[in-house]
């Protein structure tokens, strides 16, 4: 890890490294939000804007960076956050990710729509496997989904509210980067000038949605030929109704993500949910949503004593999460910067991700006098709003 800290010494270099090795229409579906991708910029400005007071004279020890939500230990507050079409950034990019985080004893959470399997994924994330579902509109689908993940030995699935219609990419729009997908010129010879990425795809394969394969009439599902399919049989809107038909059909914990105010919290505790997570899907669904930054300590403040409260989106560093704890989150997890791992570095790129923001973390707390990660909201300072 020498080296590649010596190349990679932060998130930051890890992008910049995965712009030039993948090409510019795969490095624009990490990168990009959605609309005019003004809720990245405000995530990023919110973000920046929560300051800790570091206590000098306080006595000073090695923090403990180890967690337990959900009932289960962690031995970080930080996890890897559900990813969709990974395989496109790098082939078995899911497959390290959950590597990396079963070896670094934090959660991984898969996609319905990653290209790695529940199967396969359980057996790479072993006790740290989550699973996040996008509830199908076919019952019988969603009903196999829950049996295979439940199968799985999972115990914690995540629902995902916030995508009630797919959102608006502009420049996915323009590469031709849809389902299913357009090959265009400029696509052509974006892949041509990327010849590892290039080579290393052609050796693999085209991505699959590997989740939803046992559905389909062909025994391969190519996204060109899912794109119906998810239209017609996957897309179901996640209103009470539906979460309290998954709460009676899942018998383990229940998270559900995409929380943003007080309101829906309350509900998603009331119908079941054993915890939420403080999320705008990383700004790529509503352009005009509200930063998890600034809504997440109202949340935290009404109903930590209720439930378990997560958070996502704009992580960018171990400073980051530790942000977003003092604000009153008990585990955050990470989504583009594990995708730029891969991309920079394959799959030491992954673990290294982790380390790179486990380990900023820890340098951070220690610089504020914290011990452990429950203790960071001591140290918060309200944030500008």
């Amino acid at each position: 890890m020498d080296q590649l800290l010596l190349r990679s010494a932060c998130i930051d270099d890890l992008k910049k490294r995965a712009k030039k090795r993948i090409p510019t229409f795969v490095f624009d579906y990490i990168e990009e939000g959605c609309n005019a991708n003004t809720a990245v910029a405000n995530n990023r400005t919110a973000l920046n804007n929560v300051h800790l007071r570091p206590d000098y004279l306080a006595p000073h020890t090695a923090p403990n960076l180890s967690t337990h939500v959900l009932g289960q230990s962690y031995n970080a507050p930080g996890g890897v956050a559900p990813l969709g079409l990974t395989g496109l950034v790098w082939p078995n990019a899911s497959a390290m990710h959950a590597r990396a985080a079963h070896a670094a004893n934090i959660p991984f959470v898969l996609s319905t729509v990653s290209t790695l399997s529940i199967e396969d994924a359980a057996v790479h994330a072993k006790e740290n496997f989550w699973f996040q579902l996008y509830p199908p509109s076919d019952a019988a689908i969603g009903a196999d989904l829950l049996r295979r993940v439940e199968q799985s030995g999972c115990k914690n699935l995540v629902v995902t509210l916030d995508v009630p219609t797919p959102s608006r990419r502009i420049r996915a729009i323009k590469s031709g980067l849809s389902v299913p997908p357009k090959i265009t010129p400029t696509s052509v010879f974006q892949s041509m000038i990327r010849p590892k990425w290039s080579m290393a795809t052609v050796a693999h394969g085209l991505p699959l949605f590997a989740n939803l394969t046992p559905y389909m009439d062909s025994s391969t599902m190519a996204m060109s030929d899912a794109a119906q399919f998810m239209r017609t049989r996957m897309r179901a809107v996640v209103d009470a109704q539906t979460l309290a038909q998954i709460r009676q059909m899942w018998p383990h914990n229940l998270i559900v993500k995409g929380i943003s105010h007080v309101a829906d919290a309350t509900q998603a505790i009331e119908l079941g949910a054993d915890a939420i997570i403080v999320s705008n899907h990383g700004a790529r669904q509503l352009d005009a949503a509200q930063p998890s930054a600034l809504c997440l300590k109202a949340i935290a403040d009404e109903l930590g004593h209720k439930t378990t409260i997560m958070a996502d989106s704009g992580v960018e560093s171990g400073v980051d999460v530790a942000r977003y704890l003092a604000l009153g989150a008990q585990m955050v997890f990470t989504g583009r910067a594990m995708l730029y791992g891969v991309a920079a570095h394959g799959e030491d790129g992954a673990a290294h991700a982790l380390d790179l923001i486990l380990d900023e973390l820890e340098q951070i707390m220690s610089q504020l006098h914290c011990d452990t990660p429950y203790d960071l909201s001591k140290h918060l300072i309200t944030p500008k709003i």
